[in-house]
């Protein structure tokens, strides 16, 4: 009787975990964004250079990621029987905006890449989501190019932290699917990148480069059986014939240089700006 009611429990959980994992309500989802917004914008508060912008009474004087959020705050509210119609571009946006922003402290970016961590691995979006595959690509754009404003060292390999979980996820998201090939790679590049950089900072930073690197590679190898190997090994053949007769001997040259130009194409550097700190910026050269 013990191992049958114990059995049962298990079900019960389960059914429960499975009710658990389906898609929230657009009330739900209405109150996940304000509340991420709230997060953002709470920071800025603290900070003393946005404190005085965000209580400005004149909207002319805000900043414009300020107005950013306080315009989708208006809106979202107004998509509840509609969020899956809703362009994710919309709500990511303002998020994206502040990891790209260089007038933006470490604190400040954490908070946007948390938020955005959690639309990714909650799972908002999905395959069937409008415009998914541009919400992806903007995701993976403004990560792989995020700059901060750098105080102390602490807030920095926080942030690194933070770019390796959301770039993770995003390959880790249902609708990854999307990504194009010059993404992925884009996301490989600069996840070795920080695992690269994170020799020089702090342990638990390099352990954990090094396990999301792991974790990355993973996810993409489980993903190789969605590829379509007919239509690949297609392409490859068509370019390789034709480059073979272009040039024969220089064309594997060319092929590998270009291979390895995608290699160097994202960066970690640090450069001195005329602010308070320096501007760490984690993006893809040029």
């Amino acid at each position: 009787m013990g191992s049958l009611n114990q059995h049962s429990d298990i079900n019960t959980f389960a059914l429960e975990l499975k009710n658990c994992s389906s898609r929230p309500s657009g009330g739900d989802l209405a109150l996940m964004v304000n509340s991420e917004i709230g997060a953002v914008l709470a920071v800025m508060r603290r900070n003393v250079r946005w404190g005085v912008r965000y209580m400005a009474d004149d909207d002319q004087l805000e900043h414009s990621l300020i107005q950013s959020f306080k315009e989708l705050r208006r809106k979202i509210f107004s998509w509840q029987h509609q969020w899956h119609l809703i362009n994710p571009v919309v709500y990511l946006q303002p998020f994206l905006d502040v990891i790209q922003s260089d007038e933006t402290g470490a604190p400040i970016t954490g908070v946007a890449l948390s938020s955005v961590y959690k639309f990714l691995t909650l799972e908002i979006f999905d395959l069937d989501t409008v415009n998914v595959d541009d919400a992806l690509h903007l995701i993976v754009d403004a990560v792989t190019s995020c700059r901060f404003e750098v105080t102390d060292p602490a807030s920095e390999e926080v942030v690194l932290m933070k770019i390796l979980q959301v770039l993770l996820a995003c390959m880790k998201n249902k609708a990854s699917l999307e990504l194009s090939n010059q993404h992925v790679c884009n996301i490989v590049n600069t996840c070795f990148r920080v695992v690269h950089q994170a020799s020089s900072k702090g342990e638990l930073l390099q352990r954990i480069a090094r396990h999301t690197m792991n974790e990355l590679i993973s996810c993409i190898f489980l993903h190789l059986p969605d590829i379509d190997n007919t239509e690949v090994s297609v392409r490859d053949a068509d370019h390789t014939s034709g480059s073979k007769q272009q040039n024969n001997g220089n064309a594997r040259s060319e092929h590998d240089d270009k291979t390895y130009s995608v290699g160097v194409s994202s960066n970690v550097s640090t450069d001195t700006s005329e602010g308070d700190g320096n501007i760490m910026e984690v993006g893809q050269g040029k």
